[in-house]
C-alpha cells in the first residue's frame, strides 16, 4: 500500500461560486489563488450556464434526471470558460489528471461530468449543489481542506460593520444545514441572496453529509483584501465552518 500523502502534497480544493461569473471579484480571486504555494484544484459552480438549465426546465418541463445531468455539464462549461480566460488553469476530469496538472505547476479545474456519471449514489436533487459536489470531490482527491468562495459573507457582517476576514470559527448545527435526504432536481449553487438566510442559504441541505471529516472554510467579499497574502503563506482566508456535532443523513 502506498504511503499516505503528506499535508504538503495533499491538494486544497476550492469551490468558486458561479454567482461570481459577472463580478470583477472573479479575476481578483483567481489572481489571489495563483499565489497559493501548494497543489490546488478548483471546482466551478454553474453560473449563468446553470441558470439557463433552471429556466429551460420551467419552459420545457424535462425530467429532474435530465436537469441534474445538464446542471453538472453547466459546471463543466463554466470551468472550461475559466481555463480559457486565465493562464495556468487546466481542466482535469479526475484527481489523477489534477495531480498531473499540479506537477506542471498548473491549477486544476475539475470537469465533473465523468466522475459524477460513474457514481450512481450521487443524488439528482436540487438539495445537492456544486458545494456538496466539491466536498465529495475533496474526499475523492484526498484533499486537506475545502474552501467555498462566495459572493456574500458568512457569517453576515454586523449592521454597520464587516465580517471577519480570517480565522473565525463558526458553529453550525444540524438544523442550520439540514439533515433530510435529497428529493427533487439539481441546482449548481445555493439560492441567490434574498431567497433565504443564515447557513441554510449558504450551503445546500446535503452539504453536512458530504463535508464530514473536511476542514471547511467559507470566504466572501470581506476576505478578498487579505486573500493574496493569506494564500501566499499557505493559509486559507474566510471563516471556519465548524460542524458542532456528527452529521448524518438517513438512508
Amino acid at each position: 500500500m502506498p504511503p499516505s500523502p503528506s499535508a504538503e502534497t495533499r491538494p486544497l480544493v476550492v469551490k468558486l461560486g458561479g454567482s461570481l461569473a459577472a463580478s470583477p471579484a472573479l479575476r481578483q480571486w483567481l489572481a489571489a489563488l495563483r499565489r497559493y504555494p501548494g497543489p490546488l484544484a478548483l471546482v466551478p459552480g454553474g453560473g449563468p450556464f446553470a441558470d439557463a438549465v433552471r429556466s429551460a426546465q420551467k419552459v420545457l418541463r424535462f425530467s429532474d434526471a435530465a436537469a441534474h445531468d445538464m446542471a453538472i455539464m453547466a459546471m463543466e462549461q463554466y470551468g472550461r470558460a475559466l481555463c480559457d480566460l486565465e493562464p495556468g488553469l487546466r481542466p482535469a476530469a479526475t484527481p489523477q489528471e489534477a495531480a498531473a496538472a499540479h506537477a506542471r505547476g498548473a491549477i486544476a479545474v475539475w470537469s465533473p461530468v465523468a466522475m459524477t456519471r460513474a457514481d450512481p449514489q450521487i443524488p439528482a436533487s436540487w438539495d445537492m449543489t456544486s458545494d456538496s459536489l466539491a466536498a465529495w470531490y475533496a474526499h475523492e482527491a484526498g484533499a486537506r481542506a475545502l474552501l467555498l468562495i462566495k459572493s456574500v459573507d458568512f457569517p453576515p457582517p454586523p449592521r454597520g460593520g464587516r465580517s471577519s476576514a480570517a480565522g473565525a470559527r463558526v458553529g453550525v448545527t444540524p438544523a442550520d444545514v439540514g439533515m433530510t435526504p435529497p428529493r427533487t432536481a439539481p441546482r449548481s449553487d445555493p439560492p441567490p441572496e434574498g431567497e433565504g438566510g443564515g447557513a441554510a442559504s449558504i450551503v445546500d441541505p446535503c452539504f453536512a453529509h458530504y463535508a464530514r471529516g473536511l476542514d471547511v472554510y467559507i470566504a466572501g467579499p470581506a476576505a478578498l483584501r487579505e486573500a493574496p497574502e493569506t494564500f501566499a503563506r499557505g493559509g486559507l482566508p474566510g471563516a471556519r465552518f465548524d460542524f458542532t456535532r456528527e452529521q448524518s443523513i438517513a438512508s
